[in-house]
C-alpha cells in the first residue's frame, strides 16, 4: 500500500490535522452536527419555509403541516445549531435563517439533487 499514488500531500496534511489539531477536530465535529441537523425531514421543511422569509411558530406549523410542540423542539435544535435565529415582535417570536451561509447550503443541496 506504500506505493499508492492517490495519497497526496494534501491528504497527509488532513491526516496530520486530524491527529494533532484539537481545533480542526472540533470543526469536523461541528460540521457533523450541522449535517445531522439537516438530515431530518421535518427540520429541512422548516428551513425551506424560513428560506422564503421569517415566520412565527403558528405559520411554520401551518406551512409544513406539523404540530406546535414538535416544530418548537425542531426550532430549538436548529437555533442551538446556529442555523436559525429568532426575534421578538411584540408577544410573537419570529424565526428566520441565521445567515446567507444557511441559504447557500440549502440552495446547494437543491442544486445537487438535480445533478
Amino acid at each position: 500500500m506504500e506505493d499508492c499514488s492517490c495519497f497526496t500531500g494534501k491528504h497527509a496534511e488532513i491526516k496530520r490535522k486530524l491527529e494533532t489539531s484539537p481545533e480542526y477536530l472540533r470543526a469536523v465535529e461541528d460540521m457533523s452536527k450541522m449535517f445531522s441537523l439537516l438530515g431530518d425531514v421535518s427540520r429541512m421543511k422548516i428551513l425551506l419555509a424560513l428560506k422564503e422569509g421569517e415566520l412565527c411558530v403558528y405559520r411554520i406549523c401551518e406551512t409544513i403541516g406539523g404540530k406546535q410542540s414538535a416544530v418548537s423542539q425542531h426550532l430549538r435544535k436548529l437555533k442551538d445549531g446556529n442555523l436559525v435565529k429568532s426575534r421578538k415582535d411584540g408577544n410573537q417570536v419570529l424565526y428566520s435563517l441565521s445567515d446567507e451561509h444557511v441559504v447557500s447550503i440549502i440552495n446547494m443541496a437543491i442544486q445537487h439533487r438535480h445533478c
